[in-house]
């Protein structure tokens, strides 16, 4: 997903190395997934994106996967900012770059869910952040946070089920050498499982929250 957005974003001049020099990255807040289906080694797939739109301080982009007859398999919904790289904050949304890629003015946000971390779970375990785990903007990456997810589940679970939605909210970023938790607590909901994950710093402060919801395979 991130190699295909760049890959707009670079035909545009406004990709990764480009905002850099400015002290800029782009940073994800949140995500939304719906998985109909998963690809399998050696399938052929389409991936497809769209910078879907914009406000004073977010940006929104989607993702589409389908598979080489047309038939969607999942369907992603993503909501960035543009961040200070020195300063570590939010920057309000640069409109002529904006303007460059074409993305409407939102007058009405996109909805995601709320999450909200648990007031304690069932498992946590203890993770350090390597030089390897980092992204550009020299933070955890996300593909790092969904293996510590994963990794709490056991492997019967994981043979018999499959995730079909999931909702990520990355509260505050994850550094180098930070020693955070994974913490997970396991739910059987109306015949569904859902599986609800933070990453907590070693003071117990929730730096992203997300949920998993199951379907048996």
């Amino acid at each position: 997903m991130m190699q295909v957005s760049e890959h707009q974003l670079d035909k545009r001049g406004i990709g990764t190395n480009t905002v850099v020099k400015h002290g800029e990255g782009w940073v994800v807040t949140q995500y939304h997934f719906d998985i109909e289906n998963l690809p399998k080694p050696g399938d052929e797939i389409n991936l497809i994106t769209e910078a879907s739109g914009y406000n004073r301080f977010f940006e929104y982009r989607d993702f589409m996967f389908d598979d080489k007859d047309g038939n969607r398999l999942v369907t992603v919904r993503s909501e960035w900012v543009l961040f200070d790289l020195q300063k570590r904050k939010m920057l309000p949304t640069d409109e002529k770059l904006m303007a460059n890629l074409e993305v409407p003015l939102l007058k009405k946000l996109p909805r995601f869910p709320r999450l909200r971390a648990l007031k304690s779970y069932d498992h946590k375990r203890q993770y350090r952040v390597r030089y390897d785990d980092l992204d550009t903007n020299h933070h955890l990456t996300n593909s790092h946070y969904f293996n510590w997810f994963i990794d709490m589940l056991d492997r019967d679970f994981m043979k018999k089920f499959m995730v079909q939605a999931i909702d990520i909210k990355f509260n505050k970023e994850v550094r180098y050498s930070q020693m955070p938790y994974s913490c997970m607590t396991l739910k059987k909901e109306d015949n569904q499982y859902k599986s609800y994950h933070a990453i907590e710093d070693e003071k117990g402060k929730d730096q992203a929250v997300c949920e998993l919801t199951w379907r048996k395979i």
